[in-house]
């Protein structure tokens, strides 16, 4: 590995980093991005029974309890009762896109990098390529040795950026699949509270 590095020239490392920064945003948003954490079965379970019986305290007493998103999402509904079903409704969607926009973390990072690793094995490249044609200038072809650094050097970095680059769009398509899916249950959940607080409300 510390051979391929030194042969690739400087540039590999920024590209080294920009690696580690990807698998790590992934495994994080991977193992964060859990149904389980921000709609949970048993705290909904209980929540819609709350709901139900028009405990509204109750149910918020809960929310407080469980720090999730749909339970955020829920005080916000459970606080303003006295507002207007339309204005509700409002910041229910308020609270839903704020906690939509929080899954969508790290995923500008993962676009960023899915950019940059491919500029940057394109700027080693043309490096290596000028390094050759110095050589070539001072040396001639005949010397076959000194060629084949610059020319080997424009090849690593090409190859590390894509390979940099390529496995961070993978990455950044199954986070992305991950945080609709836990938008949709968000959106799901959030729409049943307001039809059981409705109904409580028309009875």
């Amino acid at each position: 590995m510390l051979e391929i590095l030194e042969k690739g020239g400087v540039l590999m490392y920024p590209i080294l980093l920009l690696s580690i920064i990807s698998l790590a945003v992934f495994l994080e948003r991977l193992v964060s991005l859990r149904k389980n954490r921000y709609v949970p079965k048993n705290f909904m379970d209980k929540l819609y029974v709350f709901l139900q019986n028009k405990s509204f305290q109750d149910a918020r007493s809960l929310c407080d309890m469980n720090n999730c998103a749909i339970g955020d999402i829920s005080k916000t509904i459970l606080d303003n009762l006295d507002l207007p079903i339309s204005r509700l409704m409002e910041l229910s969607e308020e609270a839903g896109r704020f906690q939509a926009k929080k899954l969508e973390r790290f995923l500008p990072t993962l676009q960023t990098i899915a950019n940059i690793a491919p500029l940057l094995g394109l700027l080693g490249t043309v490096v290596g390529m000028i390094k050759t044609f110095v050589v070539i200038s001072q040396q001639g072809v005949g010397n076959a040795q000194a060629l084949a650094g610059g020319i080997s050097e424009a090849l690593l970095t090409t190859a590390a950026g894509l390979s940099v680059a390529i496995p961070t769009v993978i990455f950044y398509h199954i986070i992305n699949s991950r945080s609709e899916k836990v938008v949709y249950e968000l959106e799901g959940a959030t729409s049943n509270i307001l039809n059981l607080i409705f109904k409580e409300e028309t009875k």
